[in-house]
C-alpha cells in the first residue's frame, strides 16, 4: 500500500480550509492548514509535503508567488489551486508556473473541488474549464499578451498597471530610470496604446493589478 501523499492547505479562509479538508482522502495526510503566505512557507520548510492546496489570494501576497517559490526549492510538489480569481493574467501564471490543477470557486462545486482533490492524489493534473478556454486564446489570438510581451516586460506591466513611479520601479528592479521608461514606452507601442491611463486600464482588464492593489499603491504615492 502506497504512503499517504504529505499535504498543507494554504488558504485564507476557515470554511475554505474546511470544505478541503472534508475532499481529502484516504490518500493524503494533512500535516497543516495556513493562512497566509508566510505560514504557508514555514509549513512547506517545515513538513516538506508532497502537495499542496493552494488559494492565489492570501492577505499577505499572491499564492503564485509562494507557488514559484515553492516549486524552485522543489519542483516535485504537486499543487493544486483553488481561488475564484480568474482573470487572464492569472490563469496564464496558474498554467505556465506548472501547477496541477486549478479549480475555480466561481463556478465549480465541491463535487468538482473533490474531483480535483482526487485526481491530485493520483498524481494527474485536472484544469477547470475557465484555465482550458484562457490557454486557447493564448495561443489562438495574435494580440494575447502572452504572445506581444516577454515575461521581463509581464513582469514590469505589473508594476506600471499599479500606478508605480518609474523611479521607484527602477530602485526595486534595480534598472535605471531611463531604461524603465524605455520598457514602459516599448510595453506600449507593442500594446497600441498611448498613454499611463489606457495602460493601468489593460493591466487591470487583464489581471496584472487588481483594484485593491492599484487603491493602495496611490496611497502610499500620496502619504
Amino acid at each position: 500500500m502506497e504512503a499517504a501523499v504529505k499535504t498543507i492547505i494554504v488558504e485564507d479562509q476557515k470554511l475554505g480550509i474546511d470544505l478541503v479538508r472534508q475532499c481529502l482522502t484516504d490518500a493524503f495526510e494533512l500535516v497543516a492548514t495556513c493562512q497566509t503566505v508566510k505560514e504557508g512557507w514555514e509549513a512547506f520548510l517545515k513538513y516538506r509535503p508532497r502537495a499542496v492546496i493552494l488559494d492565489i489570494e492570501l492577505p499577505d501576497g499572491s499564492g503564485l508567488d509562494l507557488a514559484n517559490r515553492i516549486l524552485k526549492e522543489d519542483s516535485q510538489v504537486r499543487i493544486l489551486g483553488v481561488s475564484g480569481r480568474t482573470d487572464e493574467y492569472t490563469l496564464y501564471r496558474v498554467f505556465m508556473t506548472g501547477f496541477f490543477g486549478f479549480v475555480d470557486k466561481n463556478t465549480e462545486s465541491i463535487s468538482e473541488l473533490k474531483r480535483a482533490v482526487i485526481q491530485l492524489g493520483e498524481g494527474n493534473c485536472y484544469y477547470a474549464a475557465t484555465v482550458q478556454q484562457n490557454m486557447l486564446v493564448q495561443k489562438t489570438d495574435p494580440k494575447a499578451f502572452s504572445k506581444l510581451l516577454t515575461e521581463r516586460e509581464q513582469e514590469l506591466l505589473r508594476h506600471f498597471g499599479s500606478g508605480t513611479s518609474n523611479e521607484k520601479i527602477a530602485e526595486v528592479l534595480n534598472l535605471r530610470p531611463v531604461s524603465v521608461q524605455n520598457h514602459k514606452a516599448r510595453i506600449m507601442r507593442k500594446l497600441g496604446l498611448h498613454n499611463t491611463v489606457d495602460l493601468i486600464r489593460y493591466a487591470m482588464q487583464k489581471g496584472f493589478v487588481n483594484q485593491t492593489d492599484f487603491q493602495n499603491r496611490m496611497q502610499q504615492e500620496s502619504d
